[in-house]
Parts: structure tokens; C-alpha cells; sequence
């Protein structure tokens, strides 16, 4: 039976999403060799931004930003750029990419409790408590897993911190869009376009406070580098999100929200496979609990 054209479209969408999002850590695991955490990402959403711009540029889909939007494109910014891809950054510093990934896939976890607790969001239902007691416990499974693999620390505590403050960014981002809608003309894509550029310039200022304009590393760039962060740029940030808009314009809503459980095992597999990183039977059983995890929770919402 033939495909409609409209489902190829779809899954074109949803492939390109899986794929961008998530070979983001396996890139910025490439991409610290050369240059700071701030720096990699802030460099990383500039580029995106500019780029995201110029395509709604020649397709005559821009319109000149008003002070507010960019006002408010700074202040959202700080939680889902600064947060949100800094934090991540500078916690896979000492954390491995597979890793990075479980544990940013978590974000549905954390959006439930915090909508409830902060949102006014409803409280979760036992199938959600499930959810939730099975992802945490999938975490702390795999933070004790990550200790000592074959004589080597893969992960330190401090940079899995770092990365779940990151995911705390864009629950925090994602809440305060919701309370405080920002009341602008511009069409999503361009309001997405000043967030991650404004957000880039937030993270390149923090690069340069921390002094990583000095430890820039020349001498470590290579080809995979260059095109880990050519993807990330043009992948991770235009093309993943220009899909992702489109997804939600024109599917139900959990068929967009879909990456949140694939974006984590491709994350794993890329980490393993181009990163050389470690697996064993412990930490694939977190992350199958983690990801499991989410599932429920989304499910659940879902069926509500």
C-alpha cells in the first residue's frame, strides 16, 4: 500500500529531530578538545541563530524585532541556552556523551514534579509516581555505575550535576514561557531564532569571564572536529528546531514530544560507536529504566 506523502513528511521530520538532537553530545564530546564549554556552546547557537535568520530571511518569513522580543529573547535565553547547552557543555567536560544523554532524557521527569510544585500543573497519577520513583532510581543507578568501569572513572559527580542543572534550565525556560507568553508578531521559528542567538552571546560572555578566550587548543582540530561542530551549528540548531516547529504545527503533540525517548538511545549508541565509550550490562539497565521512565509519565499525560 503506498505512503501518503504527508507521513513521509512527517517521519522526515521526526528522523531529522531524532538524528540532530541527538548526536548533539557525541559532538560537543569532539568539540571540547579544541575550545571551553561556554565557548563550544555559545559559538555553537550564535552560528544557529545567524543561520535560522537568514533562511527565514530569503524566504521573505522576517520581520525587524521590536526592543520587547529581544528583551524577552535575553531573558528566556539565560534558562534554555545559557542553562539549557552551557551547563551541558561544561558538565561533559568530565562526563561521557552516553551518559550526558540518559540523564538529559530525564527532562519529562522533572517537568512533571516542577509542574506540579511551581505551575499549578495537576498532581501526577500513580502510573506518573511509578514513572517518576523508576526514573529516579534509574539516575542513581547509573551515577553509581559511571564510578569505576574497568578500573577508570567515566562520569564525575560534579559534571552529571552540572548536566542536570542544565536540564533544570529548560524545565525552568519551558514553565516561565508558559506563565509569561511573550505577546509578540513574530512568527515562532523568528522568536526561536533571537532565543538562541541572544542566548549564544549570554554564553560567550560567560566563556570570556572564565578566561576560555586563553585555553583555546588549535593544535586539536581536526576533521571529525570541524564536522562534529558543523552539525551541531547546522543540525542541532536550525534544522532541529525548524523541524520541531513544524511538528508541532502539524502533529499531536506527543507524536512531537517522540524524541524524548528516542534522543537518549541514540545518544548512547553514537557515544559507543564514534565516541569509544564504555558499556556494560549495569548501566544499559538504567538507562533502560530511565528512558522506560518517561515513557510512563508521557503516556499517562498523554491518555489525560
Amino acid at each position: 500500500m503506498p505512503v501518503a506523502p504527508r507521513s513521509v513528511h512527517v517521519m522526515l521530520h521526526l528522523f531529522l529531530v531524532y538524528i540532530s538532537w541527538g548526536s548533539s553530545y557525541i559532538g560537543y564530546k569532539f568539540s571540547l578538545e579544541v575550545a571551553g564549554p561556554f565557548m563550544v556552546g555559545g559559538a555553537r547557537m550564535v552560528l544557529g541563530g545567524l543561520l535560522l535568520a537568514l533562511v527565514l530571511l530569503l524566504s521573505g518569513r522576517w520581520r525587524r524585532p521590536q526592543g520587547k522580543d529581544w528583551v524577552h529573547a535575553a531573558w528566556m535565553g539565560m534558562f534554555m541556552v545559557l542553562m539549557a547547552s552551557g551547563f551541558l557543555a561544561k558538565g561533559q567536560e568530565s562526563v561521557a556523551s552516553s551518559t550526558a544523554a540518559v540523564i538529559t532524557g530525564s527532562v519529562p521527569i522533572t517537568m512533571l514534579v516542577a509542574g506540579w510544585l511551581f505551575a499549578n500543573e495537576p498532581r501526577p497519577r500513580p502510573l506518573q509516581w511509578l514513572g517518576l520513583c523508576t526514573g529516579s532510581c534509574g539516575l542513581l543507578l547509573l551515577a553509581w555505575s559511571q564510578q569505576n568501569v574497568g578500573g577508570v572513572q567515566q562520569s564525575s559527580p560534579g559534571g552529571m550535576l552540572w548536566i542536570f542543572t542544565a536540564t533544570l534550565g529548560w524545565v525552568a525556560g519551558t514553565l516561565l514561557t508558559r506563565r509569561f507568553p511573550s505577546k509578540s508578531r513574530l512568527s515562532s521559528l523568528q522568536s526561536c531564532a533571537l532565543l538562541i542567538f541572544a542566548g549564544g552571546l549570554e554564553c560567550l560572555l560567560v566563556a570570556c569571564l572564565c578566561g576560555e578566550q586563553y585555553a583555546v587548543r588549535p593544535e586539536n582540530i581536526r576533521w571529525t572536529v570541524v564536522l562534529a561542530f558543523a552539525w551541531m551549528c547546522t543540525g542541532g540548531s536550525v534544522i532541529a528546531y525548524a523541524c520541531y516547529f513544524w511538528l508541532l504545527e502539524n502533529v499531536p503533540i506527543a507524536t512531537a514530544v517522540s524524541y524524548e525517548y528516542v534522543v537518549p538511545v541514540i545518544g548512547i549508541f553514537l557515544g559507543w560507536l564514534l565516541g569509544g565509550e564504555l558499556l556494560t550490562g549495569t548501566m544499559l539497565l538504567a538507562c533502560a529504566m530511565t528512558v522506560g521512565s518517561v515513557f510512563f509519565i508521557m503516556w499517562q499525560r498523554e491518555k489525560r
